[in-house]
């Protein structure tokens, strides 16, 4: 927590700076977009987005919660953080082409618009967040090759939205702003519609010197709220506030608008303190993970710098969440309330 009181100070310090400089509102957006209201829909099972049981649950998805965007989560996986290749695992964990272009063309059908956001894991669990290469020119090559072949996929099927990479904190430091330059160049050879990066909440976003070739910031949004295990409304409003003035404040350096390419809070007591930890335990409180939803919508409703929010997630299973779930998934639970109400009420935050 010492990190996040440093952070959050010098957020603090620079954004009465960055107040004091300016007297005007921030710039708008320059398009006339609707805002992204969006869910993520990973598989980390080769067959299931050809499944019926994915069918049925991403028509629940865009027929009951009023979601118009969807994420598709397709990943790719080398040994460990040192690793320099990656590829697919067809026969168990990555998404097979042939069914993810079934969930891209179904998700059309039911009038969903589309984001592919690729993904690199270490079948070790090293976070992708630390890759660290031994020889960091050959993998960039081969992500190259991955990255590729999912921009002539979605152009092919018409994605909307591409992502060219996820929370590769350590290799999007500055030293490597040109091979990201060429990755992005590559890709608008193979497809035409808007890029995006997502970016970890955590250092990554702001430390990223290739923002300017992309259509979107992307960020990865799991900010560490509150210190409380069953925190207020009241109190998840005011712990959202400093990390909101440090976003404006990036969004007027680049002027480009932001998405929040993952979000989201488990079903667990303390879930808000660091909505991260996929694989904390703790006791299943549905009302926490309702009222984090809550917060952000109470908190970005007014902010037109925000494009776009995709939540995660979404499980491939009608059956999936309900009253004893600890997941991310809102299926089932109070948060799906939350989401639908707000997904509702405009096209607008």
């Amino acid at each position: 927590m010492l990190l996040r009181g440093l952070k959050l100070t010098r957020t603090i310090i620079f954004s009465t700076f960055f107040m004091a400089q300016i007297s005007s509102p921030l710039p708008q957006l320059q398009n006339d977009q609707q805002f992204q209201k969006g869910m993520a829909f990973p598989t980390w099972m080769s067959k299931q987005y050809g499944s019926p049981d994915s069918d049925k649950s991403l028509s629940i998805l865009a027929k009951t919660t009023y979601t118009e965007w969807v994420q598709f989560v397709p990943t790719w996986y080398q040994k460990d953080r040192f690793s320099n290749k990656m590829s697919p695992d067809y026969n168990g964990l990555t998404a097979r082409k042939k069914c993810l272009r079934h969930a891209i063309q179904t998700a059309h059908n039911l009038g969903l618009k589309v984001m592919l956001k690729p993904h690199v894991d270490a079948l070790n669990e090293d976070w992708r967040g630390t890759f660290q290469p031994t020889n960091s020119r050959i993998w960039f090559k081969n992500y190259k090759k991955m990255i590729k072949s999912y921009a002539k996929l979605a152009n092919e099927e018409g994605v909307e939205i591409l992502s060219v990479g996820c929370e590769f904190l350590n290799l999007t430091k500055p030293k490597f702003t040109s091979q990201w330059k060429k990755i992005i160049k590559l890709i608008r050879k193979h497809y035409q519609d808007p890029l995006v990066y997502s970016a970890n909440w955590w250092k990554e976003y702001e430390q990223v010197e290739f923002w300017g070739e992309l259509d979107y910031i992307g960020i990865d949004a799991y900010f560490e709220l509150t210190d409380k295990t069953d925190p207020t409304l009241a109190e998840l409003l005011t712990s959202w506030k400093p990390y909101v003035v440090e976003i404006e404040v990036f969004y007027y350096t680049w002027q480009i608008p932001v998405i929040f390419t993952e979000i989201g809070y488990r079903s667990t007591d303390g879930a808000n303190m660091n909505p991260w930890a996929w694989k904390k335990k703790g006791k299943v409180d549905l009302e926490e993970q309702a009222l984090c939803y809550k917060a952000v919508k109470k908190t970005f409703k007014e902010k037109p710098w925000l494009e776009g929010i995709y939540w995660w997630h979404w499980v491939p299973d009608p059956e999936a969440g309900g009253a004893t779930d600890t997941g991310y998934t809102p299926q089932n639970k109070p948060a799906v309330k939350i989401l639908k109400k707000w997904y509702r009420e405009s096209n607008q935050l």
